[in-house]
Protein backbone atom coordinates (compact mmCIF):
# COMPACT_ATOMS: atom_id res chain seq x y z
CA UNK A 1 0.00 0.00 0.00
CA UNK A 2 1.35 3.34 -0.85
CA UNK A 3 1.24 5.15 2.45
CA UNK A 4 1.28 8.42 0.81
CA UNK A 5 -2.18 8.19 -0.78
CA UNK A 6 -3.13 10.56 2.63
CA UNK A 7 -1.75 12.88 4.69
CA UNK A 8 -0.79 10.76 7.95
CA UNK A 9 -0.59 11.36 11.30
CA UNK A 10 2.78 9.30 11.78
CA UNK A 11 4.42 11.56 8.46
CA UNK A 12 3.61 14.72 9.90
CA UNK A 13 4.90 13.69 13.62
CA UNK A 14 8.27 13.03 11.54
CA UNK A 15 8.43 16.06 9.77
CA UNK A 16 7.43 18.18 12.60
CA UNK A 17 9.82 16.67 15.23
CA UNK A 18 12.02 14.63 13.16
CA UNK A 19 11.45 11.48 14.71
CA UNK A 20 7.86 9.18 15.39
CA UNK A 21 6.31 10.64 17.95
CA UNK A 22 3.65 8.51 20.14
CA UNK A 23 0.05 9.88 21.58
CA UNK A 24 -0.89 8.85 25.09
CA UNK A 25 -4.37 9.03 26.11
CA UNK A 26 -5.16 10.56 29.72
CA UNK A 27 -7.89 10.93 31.66
CA UNK A 28 -8.47 13.81 33.35
CA UNK A 29 -11.69 13.31 35.25
CA UNK A 30 -14.04 15.72 32.94
CA UNK A 31 -17.44 15.80 32.48
CA UNK A 32 -19.47 16.55 29.64
CA UNK A 33 -22.35 19.35 29.08
CA UNK A 34 -24.60 17.02 27.83
CA UNK A 35 -24.62 14.54 30.61
CA UNK A 36 -23.94 17.31 33.89
CA UNK A 37 -27.36 19.10 32.93
CA UNK A 38 -25.46 21.95 31.32
CA UNK A 39 -27.81 20.99 28.11
CA UNK A 40 -28.86 17.72 29.08
CA UNK A 41 -28.33 14.56 30.90
CA UNK A 42 -28.44 11.97 28.45
CA UNK A 43 -25.32 12.08 26.80
CA UNK A 44 -24.30 11.93 23.23
CA UNK A 45 -26.65 8.87 21.34
CA UNK A 46 -23.61 6.51 20.75
CA UNK A 47 -21.64 7.23 23.97
CA UNK A 48 -20.94 4.84 27.17
CA UNK A 49 -18.71 7.06 30.29
CA UNK A 50 -16.88 3.61 30.09
CA UNK A 51 -15.82 4.32 26.06
CA UNK A 52 -13.52 7.18 26.94
CA UNK A 53 -11.66 5.86 29.77
CA UNK A 54 -7.90 5.25 28.10
CA UNK A 55 -6.93 1.39 28.72
CA UNK A 56 -4.93 1.54 31.16
CA UNK A 57 -6.45 3.97 33.45
CA UNK A 58 -7.91 2.47 36.51
CA UNK A 59 -9.85 4.49 39.44
CA UNK A 60 -8.05 6.63 41.59
CA UNK A 61 -4.84 7.01 39.05
CA UNK A 62 -3.34 9.98 39.13
CA UNK A 63 -2.21 11.74 35.99
CA UNK A 64 1.87 10.94 36.98
CA UNK A 65 1.20 7.66 37.21
CA UNK A 66 -1.07 7.48 33.96
CA UNK A 67 1.94 9.16 32.26
CA UNK A 68 4.27 6.65 34.26
CA UNK A 69 2.25 3.61 33.06
CA UNK A 70 1.74 4.23 29.39
CA UNK A 71 5.10 6.19 28.30
CA UNK A 72 6.80 3.16 30.49
CA UNK A 73 4.56 0.54 27.97
CA UNK A 74 5.19 2.24 24.81
CA UNK A 75 8.86 2.82 25.66
CA UNK A 76 9.44 -0.72 25.83
CA UNK A 77 7.45 -1.64 22.77
CA UNK A 78 8.09 0.91 20.50
CA UNK A 79 11.05 2.03 22.01
CA UNK A 80 9.46 5.59 21.88
CA UNK A 81 11.49 8.31 22.80
CA UNK A 82 8.54 11.39 22.48
CA UNK A 83 5.22 11.46 23.39
CA UNK A 84 2.14 13.99 22.91
CA UNK A 85 -0.30 13.92 25.96
CA UNK A 86 -3.91 13.02 24.83
CA UNK A 87 -6.75 14.60 27.28
CA UNK A 88 -9.48 12.71 25.71
CA UNK A 89 -11.97 11.59 28.39
CA UNK A 90 -15.18 13.23 27.84
CA UNK A 91 -14.48 17.43 27.56
CA UNK A 92 -11.15 18.14 28.57
CA UNK A 93 -11.79 21.87 28.31
CA UNK A 94 -14.91 22.00 30.24
CA UNK A 95 -13.17 23.26 33.95
CA UNK A 96 -12.19 26.22 35.56
CA UNK A 97 -8.96 27.47 33.68
CA UNK A 98 -7.13 27.01 36.88
CA UNK A 99 -7.32 23.32 36.92
CA UNK A 100 -7.12 22.58 33.53
CA UNK A 101 -3.96 24.65 33.28
CA UNK A 102 -2.57 22.28 36.15
CA UNK A 103 -3.29 19.18 34.30
CA UNK A 104 -1.91 20.26 30.78
CA UNK A 105 1.77 21.54 32.63
CA UNK A 106 1.78 18.42 34.79
CA UNK A 107 2.13 16.33 31.47
CA UNK A 108 3.88 18.80 30.09
CA UNK A 109 6.24 18.73 32.70
CA UNK A 110 7.07 14.92 32.53
CA UNK A 111 9.79 13.54 30.40
CA UNK A 112 9.61 12.92 26.92
CA UNK A 113 6.32 14.73 26.56
CA UNK A 114 6.62 17.18 23.51
CA UNK A 115 3.30 18.63 23.53
CA UNK A 116 -0.34 18.29 24.30
CA UNK A 117 -3.84 17.34 22.47
CA UNK A 118 -7.08 18.44 24.15
CA UNK A 119 -9.99 16.60 23.14
CA UNK A 120 -13.57 19.17 23.47
CA UNK A 121 -16.54 19.89 21.84
CA UNK A 122 -17.69 23.31 20.44
CA UNK A 123 -19.49 24.40 23.09
CA UNK A 124 -16.99 24.14 25.55
CA UNK A 125 -14.46 26.83 24.63
CA UNK A 126 -14.77 29.86 26.98
CA UNK A 127 -12.63 32.81 26.71
CA UNK A 128 -10.51 31.80 29.66
CA UNK A 129 -9.85 28.38 28.36
CA UNK A 130 -8.92 30.43 24.68
CA UNK A 131 -5.83 32.33 26.81
CA UNK A 132 -4.95 29.32 28.11
CA UNK A 133 -4.75 27.55 24.67
CA UNK A 134 -3.29 30.25 22.94
CA UNK A 135 -0.38 30.94 26.01
CA UNK A 136 0.29 26.90 25.82
CA UNK A 137 0.38 27.43 21.91
CA UNK A 138 3.05 29.75 22.23
CA UNK A 139 5.18 27.96 24.44
CA UNK A 140 4.98 23.90 22.82
CA UNK A 141 3.20 21.78 20.32
CA UNK A 142 -0.72 22.03 20.80
CA UNK A 143 -3.63 20.62 18.86
CA UNK A 144 -7.24 21.10 20.02
CA UNK A 145 -9.66 18.31 18.75
CA UNK A 146 -13.03 19.56 17.88
CA UNK A 147 -16.25 16.66 18.01
CA UNK A 148 -17.83 18.35 15.66
CA UNK A 149 -18.91 14.77 13.73
CA UNK A 150 -21.16 16.03 11.40
CA UNK A 151 -21.48 18.88 8.87
CA UNK A 152 -25.19 18.47 9.36
CA UNK A 153 -27.57 19.73 11.47
CA UNK A 154 -30.17 16.80 11.77
CA UNK A 155 -27.70 14.35 11.86
CA UNK A 156 -26.17 16.39 15.32
CA UNK A 157 -30.04 16.30 16.32
CA UNK A 158 -30.19 12.94 16.04
CA UNK A 159 -27.16 12.24 17.90
CA UNK A 160 -28.34 14.22 20.59
CA UNK A 161 -25.23 16.19 20.52
CA UNK A 162 -26.59 19.30 22.17
CA UNK A 163 -24.82 21.91 19.26
CA UNK A 164 -24.74 22.68 15.71
CA UNK A 165 -22.94 23.25 13.11
CA UNK A 166 -23.06 26.95 13.45
CA UNK A 167 -21.26 26.36 16.72
CA UNK A 168 -18.81 24.29 15.37
CA UNK A 169 -17.54 27.11 12.88
CA UNK A 170 -17.43 29.28 15.72
CA UNK A 171 -15.59 27.52 17.85
CA UNK A 172 -12.84 26.88 14.92
CA UNK A 173 -13.19 30.66 14.27
CA UNK A 174 -12.11 31.54 17.93
CA UNK A 175 -9.37 29.03 18.13
CA UNK A 176 -7.84 30.13 14.58
CA UNK A 177 -7.91 33.87 15.41
CA UNK A 178 -5.58 32.77 18.03
CA UNK A 179 -3.07 31.01 16.29
CA UNK A 180 -4.59 27.63 17.90
CA UNK A 181 -3.64 24.67 15.80
CA UNK A 182 -6.78 22.55 15.55
CA UNK A 183 -8.24 19.29 14.36
CA UNK A 184 -11.60 17.81 13.58
CA UNK A 185 -13.68 14.24 15.01
CA UNK A 186 -16.04 12.74 12.95
CA UNK A 187 -18.47 10.10 12.75
CA UNK A 188 -19.63 8.48 9.47
CA UNK A 189 -22.08 5.88 8.83
CA UNK A 190 -24.54 7.57 11.01
CA UNK A 191 -28.28 5.81 10.81
CA UNK A 192 -30.45 8.15 8.51
CA UNK A 193 -27.65 10.17 6.50
CA UNK A 194 -27.01 9.84 3.46
CA UNK A 195 -23.81 9.90 1.50
CA UNK A 196 -24.42 13.58 0.34
CA UNK A 197 -25.07 14.47 4.09
CA UNK A 198 -21.87 12.97 5.25
CA UNK A 199 -19.95 14.31 2.79
CA UNK A 200 -21.27 18.25 3.76
CA UNK A 201 -18.84 17.70 6.77
CA UNK A 202 -15.55 17.16 3.94
CA UNK A 203 -16.99 20.60 3.13
CA UNK A 204 -16.77 22.17 6.78
CA UNK A 205 -13.31 20.82 7.28
CA UNK A 206 -12.74 22.33 3.80
CA UNK A 207 -14.84 25.90 5.41
CA UNK A 208 -13.25 25.64 8.25
CA UNK A 209 -9.26 26.16 7.45
CA UNK A 210 -8.87 23.19 10.20
CA UNK A 211 -5.11 21.29 10.13
CA UNK A 212 -6.39 17.56 10.72
CA UNK A 213 -9.11 15.23 10.67
CA UNK A 214 -10.13 12.13 12.63
CA UNK A 215 -12.88 9.63 11.04
CA UNK A 216 -14.42 7.31 13.08
CA UNK A 217 -16.88 4.64 11.75
CA UNK A 218 -19.75 4.66 13.92
CA UNK A 219 -20.42 1.57 16.58
CA UNK A 220 -23.09 0.51 18.42
CA UNK A 221 -21.31 0.18 22.25
CA UNK A 222 -23.70 -1.50 24.96
CA UNK A 223 -25.44 0.74 27.37
CA UNK A 224 -26.10 3.54 25.37
CA UNK A 225 -29.59 5.20 23.27
CA UNK A 226 -28.19 3.78 20.39
CA UNK A 227 -28.20 0.42 21.78
CA UNK A 228 -31.91 0.27 22.36
CA UNK A 229 -32.31 1.40 18.70
CA UNK A 230 -30.07 -1.11 17.15
CA UNK A 231 -31.46 -3.99 19.07
CA UNK A 232 -35.31 -2.70 18.09
CA UNK A 233 -34.48 -2.60 14.65
CA UNK A 234 -35.07 1.26 14.54
CA UNK A 235 -31.84 1.77 12.77
CA UNK A 236 -29.30 0.01 10.28
CA UNK A 237 -25.58 0.35 10.45
CA UNK A 238 -23.44 0.00 7.20
CA UNK A 239 -21.22 -2.75 6.49
CA UNK A 240 -17.30 -2.38 6.16
CA UNK A 241 -17.18 -2.22 2.39
CA UNK A 242 -19.63 0.44 2.58
CA UNK A 243 -17.78 2.44 5.61
CA UNK A 244 -14.30 2.14 3.44
CA UNK A 245 -15.99 3.22 0.26
CA UNK A 246 -17.57 6.29 2.22
CA UNK A 247 -13.94 7.26 4.11
CA UNK A 248 -12.40 6.87 0.51
CA UNK A 249 -15.00 9.64 -0.57
CA UNK A 250 -14.41 11.72 2.61
CA UNK A 251 -10.39 11.94 1.59
CA UNK A 252 -10.82 12.64 -1.70
CA UNK A 253 -12.63 16.21 -0.74
CA UNK A 254 -9.75 17.26 2.04
CA UNK A 255 -6.66 19.18 1.21
CA UNK A 256 -3.39 17.03 1.25
CA UNK A 257 -2.34 19.75 3.79
CA UNK A 258 -5.22 18.29 6.20
CA UNK A 259 -3.48 15.62 8.59
CA UNK A 260 -5.92 12.37 8.70
CA UNK A 261 -5.07 11.68 12.01
CA UNK A 262 -7.00 8.26 11.74
CA UNK A 263 -9.27 6.63 9.02
CA UNK A 264 -10.96 4.04 11.94
CA UNK A 265 -11.47 3.86 15.25
CA UNK A 266 -12.35 0.45 17.43
CA UNK A 267 -14.77 -0.28 20.39
CA UNK A 268 -13.01 -0.99 23.85
CA UNK A 269 -12.62 -4.55 24.61
CA UNK A 270 -16.03 -5.96 26.04
CA UNK A 271 -18.24 -2.75 25.00
CA UNK A 272 -18.68 -3.47 21.28
CA UNK A 273 -22.68 -4.19 20.35
CA UNK A 274 -22.08 -3.87 16.39
CA UNK A 275 -21.46 -4.15 13.42
CA UNK A 276 -19.08 -6.90 14.20
CA UNK A 277 -16.15 -5.72 11.93
CA UNK A 278 -16.05 -2.21 13.94
CA UNK A 279 -13.62 -4.95 16.59
CA UNK A 280 -10.55 -4.87 13.99
CA UNK A 281 -9.44 -1.64 13.76
CA UNK A 282 -6.63 -2.56 11.47
CA UNK A 283 -8.68 -4.53 9.24
CA UNK A 284 -11.17 -1.14 8.54
CA UNK A 285 -7.79 0.74 8.01
CA UNK A 286 -6.48 -1.78 5.35
CA UNK A 287 -9.70 -1.45 3.44
CA UNK A 288 -10.14 1.67 3.42
CA UNK A 289 -6.43 2.16 2.11
CA UNK A 290 -7.08 -0.55 -0.19
CA UNK A 291 -10.00 0.89 -1.39
CA UNK A 292 -8.16 4.09 -2.34
CA UNK A 293 -5.47 1.99 -4.16
CA UNK A 294 -8.16 0.17 -5.92
CA UNK A 295 -9.58 3.49 -7.23
CA UNK A 296 -5.77 5.01 -7.89
CA UNK A 297 -6.99 7.72 -5.71
CA UNK A 298 -5.48 9.82 -2.92
CA UNK A 299 -6.03 12.67 -0.83
CA UNK A 300 -7.91 15.39 -2.30
CA UNK A 301 -8.22 14.49 -6.03
CA UNK A 302 -11.51 15.25 -6.61
CA UNK A 303 -10.30 18.92 -5.47
CA UNK A 304 -7.96 18.90 -8.24
CA UNK A 305 -4.95 17.84 -6.09
CA UNK A 306 -2.12 14.92 -7.72
CA UNK A 307 -0.60 12.39 -5.66
CA UNK A 308 2.43 14.64 -5.33
CA UNK A 309 0.80 17.39 -3.19
CA UNK A 310 0.25 14.31 -0.94
CA UNK A 311 2.64 14.65 1.83
CA UNK A 312 4.76 11.82 2.90
CA UNK A 313 7.45 10.94 5.48
CA UNK A 314 10.93 11.85 5.19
Amino acid sequence: MDQCRYHSLNAFFRRTFGEKVYKISLAGGFTCPVRDGSISTGGCSYCNPLGNVPGHYSPGMTLAEQLKVSTGYVRTRHRAKRFIAYFQDYTATYAEPSRLEGLYREALAFPGVAGLAVCTRPDSISDGVLNLLEELSRETFLWVELGVQSGCDVTLLRMNRGHTVYDSEEAFGKLHSRNIRTSAHVILGFPGESREEALTTAELIRRTGTSGVKLQNLHVLRDTPLEKDYGSGRIKLMEMEAYASLAADFIELIPPEVVVQRVAGEAPPGMLVAPDWAGNKMAVMNRVNAELEERDSWQGKLLGYGLPDVPCSP
